[in-house]
């Protein structure tokens, strides 16, 4: 082994890309997932749900990985504690995809016409912020290779602006969803109405990570 590869060690940059790819495989999932359950197809949602299981449990290896694998001695253009930060968070993507699918297949549940519409958009607002966090992630290499700074930086911090407006779309989507909501609970049980209500706070759980994930790295980009 050279000196330089002793001292500077393996990147830890592509894995942490090998971790968004899996963290994707989740949230690319949720749509498929949330189809089966507006077609009240109970057996494709059981499906589906495993299939996310799988993904959220190899992104949690690939960041037990890293963890494991990271000198304390290295060399990073980033400060290590502000990328393990941001590892965490970009795991709590999967996990929130995790979490929405283990409350759909708790219980068999039929979306109320009355939801249907506002559920899609939400779905599609949640989804559309995971994408562009997604966006945000996959520059994480070229950023390694510049040092977090130069053209690539600033166009990274471009995107990470388009990610809170789209945040704030899916904040928006999901209060106009509980509001429909409670103007039908009369129709609803109360575990109905509970059920939805985590549905929803998982749903929206998906596109706070993402922006916290853009928070994270808007940080890192500032300190480099």
């Amino acid at each position: 082994m050279s000196i330089l590869t002793k001292v500077f060690g393996k990147s830890p940059f592509e894995p942490l890309y090998q971790h968004m790819l899996k963290v994707n495989e989740c949230v690319t999932l949720v749509k498929p997932l949330m189809e089966a359950l507006l077609a009240d197809d109970q057996d494709e949602v059981e499906t589906i749900a495993k299939k996310i299981f799988k993904a959220e449990h190899d992104a949690d290896m690939v960041k037990k990985e890293i963890r494991n694998n990271l000198p304390k001695g290295i060399f990073l253009p980033v400060n290590r504690g502000d990328m393990l930060n941001y590892l965490r968070e970009q795991d709590k993507i999967a996990d929130s995809a995790e979490d929405l699918a283990v409350l759909i297949t708790l219980r068999k549940m039929r979306v109320p016409e009355e939801l249907r519409e506002n559920l899609k958009i939400l779905v599609e607002k949640v989804l559309v912020t995971c994408e562009t966090a997604m966006k945000v992630s996959s520059e994480i290499k070229l950023l390694a290779e510049t040092s977090f700074g130069g053209a690539e930086a600033e166009k990274v911090m471009e995107t990470i602006e388009e990610l809170k407006l789209d945040e704030f779309e899916a904040d928006k989507a999901q209060m106009k969803l509980a509001k429909k909501m409670f103007s039908i609970e009369a129709t609803l049980d109360p575990v109905s109405i509970m059920m939805w209500m985590n549905v929803f706070k998982e749903l929206g759980a998906l596109a706070n990570h993402a922006e916290n994930l853009g928070d994270h790295l808007r940080m890192m980009l500032h300190k480099s």
